[in-house]
């Protein structure tokens, strides 16, 4: 854990603010699990509060802002364009570009404090509020707030199961690189199975029309 600590004073602040911009722009990288860890490695050294706590809040804060903001331009630029190829890689692209729509319209700005805790809905958001026109001195006010209330969650339940936390990376650590390619394996298996449920059904409905003639 102390070493993690020093990694973390040393690198973490660069890392939560790569890992967090590159996830608001929509990589599949684990944001919010580092958030996590990142308070509960402030928790467990001296002064972490000041020295990592509040930096990481800022920094998390500040790249979701700028991840979304890129987004939100290519809303008011695309338009619905933008969204239909955001949503194709959904599990359900209608009901992603329905659903955001009729979130945003309904709650306006606070839309963008929901849209981050909903799976599906979170990367779409800010493009849809582009596209919808909101200002964007208002989508800067709501989304920094929304990107600092959510930031702060997953800091604080770091600091509040940082000593749980800090048993757990210590296991991780012993667990070595078996641990990783396991970690590795599973994401794989899972997008080979996103991608089939998606195309699967297309492909059997592209065979169906020659098994029937023959």
């Amino acid at each position: 854990m102390q070493v993690l600590s020093s990694l973390m004073v040393e690198y973490g602040l660069a890392l939560v603010f790569a890992v967090t911009l590159a996830a608001r722009a929509g990589l599949p990288l684990p944001a919010a699990p580092l958030l996590v860890v990142a308070g509960g490695v402030a928790m467990g050294m001296p002064g972490g509060l000041l020295a990592l706590w509040l930096p990481a809040l800022a920094v998390a804060t500040v790249a979701n802002v700028l991840g979304d903001g890129v987004w939100y331009l290519a809303g008011r630029r695309y338009g619905h364009r933008i969204l239909g190829l955001l949503c194709r890689f959904s599990l359900s692209p209608d009901s992603c570009v329905v659903g955001s729509e009729n979130l945003m319209a309904r709650h306006g700005g606070g839309a963008l404090l929901a849209a981050k805790f909903v799976p599906g809905v979170s990367v779409v958001a800010a493009p849809m509020a582009g596209a919808l026109g909101m200002s964007t001195r208002r989508f800067l006010l709501n989304d920094a707030l929304a990107s600092a209330l959510w930031s702060a969650l997953y800091l604080a339940l770091g600091a509040v199961f940082s000593r749980q936390l800090g048993t757990l990376l210590d296991g991780l650590a012993a667990a070595g690189m078996a641990l990783a390619a396991l970690a590795a394996l599973g994401l794989a298996g899972f997008l080979v199975w996103r991608w089939w449920h998606r195309h699967g059904a297309e492909l059997g409905e592209e065979e169906a029309p020659g098994m029937g003639a023959a």
